[in-house]
């Protein structure tokens, strides 16, 4: 009993109004100073509303770049060496006729799958042909898939699309993106992080994304927008991106 007596007394002393305040940092000569005392920042933990679960240790996905060929940056003799503008014949896998485009585009437009011309239509890599050049390609419906489309006829949406190796990522997956979080798009807009598997590749293999940026130029501004980040931590159940399952592209595009 009178050892809970002493306990009991100590406990109201050190509650007691007047007794010694409890030991603080001593910030009277930033206060001399003027320097500002910013307030404790809350300790941090797992955001629920954002992050899901990682593919891969930090930074484990190679993270490359693709966007639409444009036939303009092609069609002087300059551009391609001075030769002949018009020398490779594309076709439709059906045979169909498409036009003659320079040879560097018609590679451009093999590399990125989705190329526009001049005369404003888009078309869209198929895959190996006995025609022409020999690799075919088809007119996209632009009403529908203005920047062209996807694996499995998905449409590319402009920064939110993403070619994975689909034994990696399933098509139509969204993913959230930390590095991309908080990026500044071209548009002066903020990325919140989110994309989705909407396209493959034939050099994306494992643990590689493709991120499609629409034009060349978008590609070097973010470039420096993201200081050469080469290296990303994609997350698939995110809370925060569950609304691109059923994303579709914003009218501003």
């Amino acid at each position: 009993m009178r050892f809970a007596l002493i306990v009991s007394i100590v406990i109201a002393l050190v509650a007691a109004p007047g007794a010694a305040p409890r030991a603080r940092a001593d910030d009277s000569k930033l206060g001399r100073e003027d320097v500002m005392i910013q307030p404790r920042a809350l300790e941090r933990g797992k955001n629920k509303l954002c992050c899901g679960y990682p593919l891969s240790a930090t930074e484990g996905f190679a993270l490359h770049f693709y966007h639409l060929a444009l036939e303009r940056d092609y069609d002087e003799p300059a551009e391609i060496g001075f030769k002949n503008p018009d020398e490779i014949d594309l076709y439709t896998p059906e045979g169909y006729y498409l036009g003659s485009y320079p040879e560097k585009f018609a590679w451009s437009l093999r590399m990125e799958g989705t190329g526009l011309l001049t005369d404003g239509r888009v078309l869209n890599y198929t895959g190996r042909c006995n025609y022409g050049y020999g690799t075919c390609f088809e007119e996209a419906d632009t009403t529908i898939n203005p920047y062209g489309r996807g694996a499995q006829h998905r449409p590319l949406i402009p920064f939110k699309s993403a070619a994975v190796d689909p034994r990696v990522v399933p098509i139509g997956e969204p993913l959230y993106v930390p590095e991309f979080d908080g990026m500044v798009l071209p548009d002066g807009s903020i990325h919140d992080g989110c994309v989705r598997g909407d396209d493959t590749g034939g050099n994306i293999k494992g643990r590689e994304m493709d991120f499609f940026v629409v034009t060349y130029a978008n590609f070097r501004f973010l470039l420096e927008e993201m200081a050469n980040i080469s290296y990303i931590t994609p997350q698939v159940e995110s809370p925060r991106c569950e609304y691109m399952r059923d994303y579709v592209r914003p009218s501003k595009w």
